[in-house]
């Protein structure tokens, strides 16, 4: 898989109740594997949204160019923040192996 950034994914609403039982403040990194504990099906639904923000691209609506919102699709009940991390996923990996 191409190196990109890697994607924070982090629950910033709960509308009324989560199966998963996610809450304010869970949050993932994501990098090239879908994180334990993270539902599936929200993950299914803002992939692309992550697969666009891990290769630099952003969104012309989000006044944030590092940064979206994307809503659960079991009826919006969870609301995620997709967040870009400023350094490149393998840049990352080298920090914390020493290299």
């Amino acid at each position: 898989m191409e190196e990109g950034f890697k994607v924070r994914a982090e629950v910033v609403k709960v509308r009324r109740h989560c199966p998963l039982e996610h809450k304010v403040g869970d949050a993932w990194e994501i990098g090239e594997t879908t994180p334990a504990g993270l539902c599936i099906y929200a993950f299914l639904a803002f992939a692309p949204a992550w697969s666009a923000l891990r290769t630099g691209g952003r969104f012309s609506w989000e006044e944030d160019a590092d940064a979206t919102q994307f809503a659960c699709p079991d009826h919006g009940e969870v609301v995620f923040e997709l967040r870009r991390m400023q350094e490149p996923a393998q840049e990352a990996e080298e920090k914390t192996s020493g290299d």
